[in-house]
C-alpha cells in the first residue's frame, strides 16, 4: 500500500508539468494502442514509420495526391479517401483544413492527425530529378538482468543487439541495406565471421512515367484482403471499429528486421490503362530443423524466432530453400476495382508435420498453389469489399464486408468470414481471429457514433467458431469478443477515453490424462487521460484493470504516468514513464505501448508485482545528426504466497541510436 501511495503522489506531482509528443511517435502510438497492445515487439511496422517520417519531411500535396498515395497516411480509411477525392472533384482546389472539415468522415480528431503530413499546394510540380536524400541509422541495445539469465553464457555471442540501416531515396530510385545482430548471436566470430547475422538489401526503380516500377532484392506483397498474400503489419480488430477494410499496397521494398515475412528476388508494377499488374519471383532460405525418414530429409515446422545463438538455432539456419512465384492483376474503373491473385510455392525439402490432431488438415509436401479474386467499390453510401480464395489442398475461403453511414453521426461496419479447415496459404494475413487464416466461421459488427460535439462512442462484437481443434484447444470450439470505448476530446490539447474489452473462448485443459475444453474469460477496463499545457509540456495518465477467469480467478492493475518535454528551441526533447503493476499471475497480464527511439517500439507484457520506468532523450547535433537515448528498467518485487514464490529482480535496458542525414 505504501508503494501505491508513493506512485499516486508522483503522478499528482507530475501533473504540474507536461510535454508535446513528437508527431510520428504519437501517430504510431495511436495506431498500435488501438489494436489493444498484444502485438509483440517484433510486429512489422517499418512501412508505417517510413511513410510517416517521409511525409513529415515532404508533405503530401492533398490537391494532387492519388488514392494510392493517400494510403501512406495509414489512419485514413478507404471510405474517407473516396470522400476526399469526390469532394476535390466537385469543389476544386482545397485551401485549408477548415474546408476539409466539411468532408464526410473528417472529424476534428482526424484532421488533427493528418495536419502535420499534408500541404495545400496548388501546383503539381514534383521534386527535381536531381533531388535525393539519404540517412544512416546505427543502434545499439544492451539488457542487464539481476540475477542474470542462466542460459546467457551458453550462447555464441554477447548480449548486445546491433542494428544498421542505410537508405537512399530519389524521384527515380530507392535503395538500401539493413543489418542486425540479435542478443546472443556471434559478431565477427564463430558462425558469423563476416559480421551481422541478418542482412537485407533492397532497391526499386521507376520505369517510365505511368507509375511503373521494378523491385529487386527484398520486398513484400499485399493483395486483396489478405486471404492469399499479405506480408507485414496489418490492422485487425481495434478501437477504430469501422476501419475493417485493408488497403492493398501491392509490392513494396522491404527494410524491416523480421526474418520471415518477405520475399527475395525480382518483382514489378506495370500500369496499363485501367489495369495494374504485379508479377513477382522469389528464392530465399528458411530456418527449420531437418530430420530424415527412409533416407529422405524432411522438416515439421519453421523456426521463426530469427535467433541464431546456439544448438538447434544454428543447425536449422537456412536449412530449407523456398521458391515462390505469382502475381496480381487488378482492373480499376470509376472507383470500383477487381483483382485476381495467384501464388505458387515450392520447398526443396518435404514438409511432414507431426501427428498432432491440430495438424491433420494443414498442408504437407513440397508444393502448394493458392488463388483468389477480390473486389471493392461503392453503391451510394455503402462501401463493399471482399475476397474469395481456393488452395491446392482443396480448401476454400470467403471474406466479405461493408462499411456504411446510415446517418450523419453514425458509421457501421460488418465482416463475414467463412474459411474451411483445409484452406491454407503460407503468406495469408486477413481480418480473422486466428493468426493463421484457416478454419474460421465468424461475423463481426462494428459501430462508431458521434452523439455530440467532441464525443465518440466506438464498439464492436465478433463471434467466431472453429470446425477443428487448435493448438490450444482439445476439440472444436467457439468464442466471442466485445469492445466499447467512450472518448471525449474537448480540444486538440486534451482528450480522455474509457475502454472496456471482453473475450471469451475455449482453452485446452488436461486432467487425469483427459483433454477437454474449458471456457476462459478475459475482461479489461482502461481509463486514459492526456493533456498538453503548451507546446513544451504534456501529460498522459492511465489506469487499467484486468480480470481473468477459468478454473480460478485472477486480477491485475496497471497505473502509468507519462511526461513529455520539448524546449522552445526544439533541438532537444525528452519523455518518461513511471508505471506500477500488480497481477496475480501471467493470465491477468497487461500491456502498455512504450515510446522509444525512432524506428523502434515496444509493447511489454507486464505481470507479477513491480515498477516499470523509462526515459527517452532526443538531441539534434547540427543539421544532419540526431542522437537518441533510452534508459528502461523493470523491477519485480519479491513475492511469496500459497501458489508461487518469486525473488526480487531487476531488468534494465540501455539503447543508443544515431542518425546521419545526407
Amino acid at each position: 500500500m505504501k508503494k501505491l501511495s508513493f506512485l499516486v503522489t508522483v503522478i499528482l506531482f507530475a501533473s504540474m508539468a507536461h510535454a508535446q509528443q513528437p508527431v510520428v511517435q504519437q501517430t504510431v502510438e495511436d495506431l498500435l494502442e488501438s489494436v489493444g497492445g498484444e502485438l509483440g515487439d517484433d510486429a512489422n511496422i517499418q512501412d508505417i514509420l517510413d511513410d510517416l517520417e517521409s511525409l513529415k519531411q515532404n508533405q503530401l500535396k492533398i490537391n494532387w495526391a492519388t488514392p494510392e498515395e493517400m494510403i501512406r497516411l495509414h489512419f485514413l480509411s478507404e471510405v474517407q479517401i473516396n470522400n476526399l477525392v469526390s469532394f476535390r472533384e466537385k469543389t476544386g482546389t482545397i485551401y485549408s483544413l477548415y474546408e476539409m472539415a466539411s468532408i464526410e468522415g473528417f472529424s476534428p480528431d482526424v484532421l488533427q492527425k493528418i495536419e502535420p503530413f499534408i500541404s495545400f499546394d496548388t501546383e503539381k510540380s514534383g521534386p527535381s530529378r536531381k533531388t535525393s536524400s539519404g540517412d544512416l541509422f546505427l543502434r545499439g541495445t544492451r539488457t542487464f538482468q539481476n540475477p542474470s539469465e542462466p542460459n546467457e553464457s551458453k550462447y555464441e555471442g554477447a548480449a548486445e543487439r546491433y542494428y544498421l540501416r542505410l537508405k537512399q531515396t530519389s524521384s527515380r530510385v530507392e535503395y538500401g541495406l539493413v543489418a542486425e545482430k540479435d542478443p546472443g548471436e556471434a559478431f565477427f566470430s564463430q558462425s558469423n565471421k563476416h559480421g551481422f547475422d541478418y542482412t537485407s538489401a533492397f532497391a526499386n526503380f521507376r520505369a517510365g512515367r505511368n507509375g511503373n516500377r521494378i523491385f529487386a532484392g527484398d520486398y513484400h506483397v499485399r493483395f486483396g484482403q489478405g486471404l492469399v498474400a499479405w506480408q507485414g503489419f496489418s490492422m485487425g480488430k481495434s478501437s477504430e471499429t469501422t476501419q475493417v477494410f485493408r488497403s492493398a499496397q501491392g509490392i513494396r521494398s522491404y527494410s524491416s528486421t523480421d526474418e520471415n515475412l518477405y520475399f527475395r528476388g525480382l518483382a514489378g508494377r506495370i500500369n496499363y490503362g485501367h489495369f495494374t499488374i504485379h508479377p513477382f519471383l522469389s528464392l530465399k532460405k528458411l530456418d527449420a530443423n531437418l530430420d530424415t525418414l527412409d533416407g529422405e530429409a524432411y522438416f515439421g515446422a519453421f523456426q521463426t524466432s530469427g535467433y541464431h545463438r546456439a544448438g538447434s538455432e544454428l543447425t536449422g539456419e537456412n536449412a530449407v530453400s523456398q521458391l515462390t512465384g505469382g502475381g496480381n492483376l487488378t482492373y480499376s474503373y470509376n472507383r470500383w476495382s477487381f483483382g485476381v491473385t495467384a501464388v505458387y510455392n515450392r520447398f526443396d525439402v518435404e514438409m511432414n508435420r507431426d501427428g498432432e490432431p491440430y495438424n491433420q488438415f494443414l498442408p504437407e509436401g513440397k508444393e502448394s498453389l493458392v488463388a483468389g479474386f477480390d473486389w471493392k467499390g461503392s453503391v451510394k453510401n455503402v462501401f463493399l469489399f471482399g475476397e474469395v480464395a481456393v488452395s491446392s489442398s482443396s480448401g476454400k475461403a470467403f471474406l466479405a464486408g461493408a462499411i456504411l453511414k446510415p446517418v450523419s453521426n453514425m458509421e457501421l461496419s460488418a465482416v463475414y468470414r467463412n474459411i474451411n479447415k483445409t484452406y491454407f496459404s503460407y503468406f495469408a494475413s486477413a481480418f480473422t481471429e486466428s493468426s493463421k487464416v484457416n478454419d474460421e466461421h465468424a461475423f463481426y459488427l462494428g459501430a462508431k457514433i458521434f452523439p455530440a460535439p467532441h464525443w465518440i462512442i466506438s464498439a464492436y462484437s465478433d463471434f467466431f467458431r472453429f470446425q477443428w481443434l487448435k493448438y490450444l484447444t482439445a476439440a472444436p470450439s467457439g468464442g466471442a469478443e466485445f469492445f466499447v470505448q467512450l472518448a471525449f476530446n474537448p480540444s486538440r490539447e486534451t482528450n480522455f477515453y474509457m475502454r472496456f474489452f471482453q473475450e471469451e473462448k475455449a482453452q485446452k485443459m488436461i486432467s487425469d490424462n483427459m483433454k477437454y475444453n474449458e471456457q476462459q474469460k478475459i475482461n479489461r477496463l482502461r481509463f486514459n487521460f492526456s493533456h498538453g499545457f503548451n507546446e513544451q509540456f504534456s501529460l498522459k495518465s492511465r489506469m487499467e484493470l484486468s480480470f481473468y477467469s477459468k478454473q480460478s480467478n485472477e486480477k491485475g492493475i496497471l497505473i502509468c504516468q507519462d511526461v513529455f518535454f520539448t524546449p522552445a528551441e526544439r533541438t532537444f526533447s525528452m519523455n518518461g514513464r513511471l508505471a506500477y503493476f500488480h497481477t496475480e499471475a501471467y493470465n491477468s497480464r497487461l500491456y502498455a505501448y512504450e515510446n522509444d527511439v525512432l524506428y523502434s517500439f515496444s509493447i511489454p507484457a507486464l505481470y507479477g508485482h513491480g515498477i516499470r520506468s523509462y526515459l527517452n532523450f532526443e538531441q539534434q547535433l547540427g543539421d544532419k545528426i540526431t542522437l537518441w537515448l533510452k534508459f528502461a528498467s523493470t523491477h519485480q518485487f519479491a513475492q511469496k504466497d500459497e501458489e508461487m514464490e518469486v525473488d526480487a529482480s531487476t531488468k534494465s535496458e540501455i539503447k543508443i541510436q544515431l542518425r546521419y542525414r545526407f
